[in-house]
């Protein structure tokens, strides 16, 4: 037998079952820490770091977020994002644009343009019957979400002839929000 095992195997008999045990239980602390621990604390430095950046960024910018002003400058910040009533045109193309990036033909619809006396926004409401498969649809809608940031998904209403048919009937309800004039 080679002489370093039979050392090794004396200072473990001579450890008893409890020194194994611990020695067992210190191996595997050690491990977990330098696979789980160790990574997660730098992981959490990366992150604080990222934070502390976006924090002087948020401070930098004057956003309303960062309570920057009186309340009314901030409601005025807020009201100034929407888009003129005069403006509509050109948001409509947009959707219209959109539409036919997307392979779909929008024919008709109705446009409602509501303006309430006790409100500082108006809302123009555009229903459109788009029929297209679903991937059509769904692109469709998110380019117009991303392309009009004044506009809401209201309502989406989809419909099949049968199951096994590619293309979907759907109602489309957007509304445009804008500012007051």
């Amino acid at each position: 037998m080679n002489p370093t095992v039979a050392r090794l195997r004396e200072k473990v008999e001579a450890l008893g079952t409890a020194g194994v045990v611990g020695v067992a239980l210190l191996v595997f602390a050690v491990t977990l820490y330098a696979t789980a621990v160790a990574p997660l604390g730098r992981e959490r430095a990366r992150l604080s770091a990222e934070a502390g950046q976006m924090q002087q960024r948020l401070h930098m910018s004057g956003s309303p977020g960062g309570a920057r002003g009186s309340l009314a400058e901030q409601l005025a910040r807020f009201y100034a994002f929407f888009p003129p009533p005069q403006s509509s045109p050109d948001w409509l193309g947009k959707i219209h644009a959109a539409a036919k990036a997307k392979g779909l033909v929008l024919q008709s619809g109705e446009y409602k343009l509501d303006r309430s006396p006790d409100s500082r926004l108006a809302r123009y409401q555009i229903t459109l019957p788009v029929t297209g498969s679903y991937g059509q649809l769904r692109g469709f809608v998110g380019q117009v979400l991303a392309d009009v940031p004044a506009a809401a998904l209201e309502e989406i209403t989809l419909r099949r002839e049968n199951v096994s048919s590619p293309r979907l009937e759907a109602r489309i309800r957007l509304t445009l929000y804008l500012g007051s004039a």
